[in-house]
């Protein structure tokens, strides 16, 4: 039955255009136009070696995204240590809250408790089956939390921002200035863009309506449940992300990683974006 749908699926989008990654050209050109409207994009070249020691410590469960033959292991893991560099994590005393936004099942928050000793959260719409038994999982709507005004110190989200649908991109920005304390941060990575604001839909959902009307819509087959994703172009990121937290009184960095082949395997993080109260 599984194999009859997907082969229905896959006949059913036979001709919609397939979504296509940017290229290292289309990034060059990506960079260019964020210059051109005014968006400065930070050179960031963070040390190899004590991503080494992150890994290292083996903080992650052995099977988390597949393993370390699962192909996106070390991205994954240093979207983590990237975001803890950035938000200094290292640094924050137990009282400090840090939230991991769209956590779904990651051991992060956890992890975070343990190690570090830290008020660390995870919400999501939905939480994994193991961590519902932790309170510090709440199952929220990213966008209308139930932390205090100016309560959270750091907050972050792992491969997971060009998941909101509809205005909810725009509308955690709102919520990150409510909940975040004067000087308090929230990282975006990756901040995936393209030359052109658009989306994918894997096969069961596209051409549902799940995209922006303004973006193109695409379809992906190697993967399934993704409603849509969103990639930005230069002048509807500053749109609908940057003017926003700029117009709300916040700052922000945006930066490029420039050593992916020094930090491992299959590195595709290229743009890491920093909201900053």
């Amino acid at each position: 039955m599984a194999l009859a749908r997907s082969g229905w699926l896959a006949w059913r989008v036979r001709h919609a255009p397939r979504y296509s990654n940017p290229s290292s050209l289309d990034i060059e050109a990506i960079e260019s136009e964020l210059g051109r409207i005014g968006v400065v994009v930070h050179d960031y070249t963070p040390s190899a070696k004590d991503f080494r020691v992150f890994q290292a410590a083996r903080l992650f469960p052995a099977e988390y995204h597949g393993g370390m033959d699962g192909g996106v292991w070390d991205e994954k893991l240093l979207e983590h240590w990237i975001s803890s560099e950035r938000l200094g994590l290292k640094g924050y005393q137990a009282e400090d809250i840090y939230v991991d936004i769209a956590a779904a099942s990651s051991p992060w928050a956890q992890i975070l408790r343990e190690r570090n000793g830290i008020s660390a959260y995870a919400v999501d719409i939905e939480v994994g089956r193991f961590y519902r038994r932790l309170p510090y999982y709440r199952q929220e709507d990213a966008t209308n939390t139930s932390f205090g005004n100016a309560s959270v110190r750091g907050a972050s989200l792992q491969c997971a921002y060009e998941m909101f649908l509809g205005t909810d991109d725009t509308d955690l920005i709102v919520e990150a200035a409510r909940i975040l304390k004067p000087g308090g941060k929230m990282v975006i990575l990756p901040l995936y863009m393209h030359t052109h604001y658009c989306a994918y839909s894997t096969a069961e959902f596209y051409g549902k309506g799940y995209p922006d009307p303004e973006a193109k819509e695409y379809v992906r087959l190697d993967c399934s449940n993704v409603p849509s994703s969103r990639k930005y172009d230069a002048p509807m990121l500053k749109r609908r992300v940057l003017d926003p937290a700029v117009a709300l009184g916040m700052g922000y960095r945006l930066f490029a990683l420039r050593n992916k082949n020094e930090l491992g395997k299959n590195i595709y993080c290229h743009f890491i974006l920093e909201i900053i109260r």
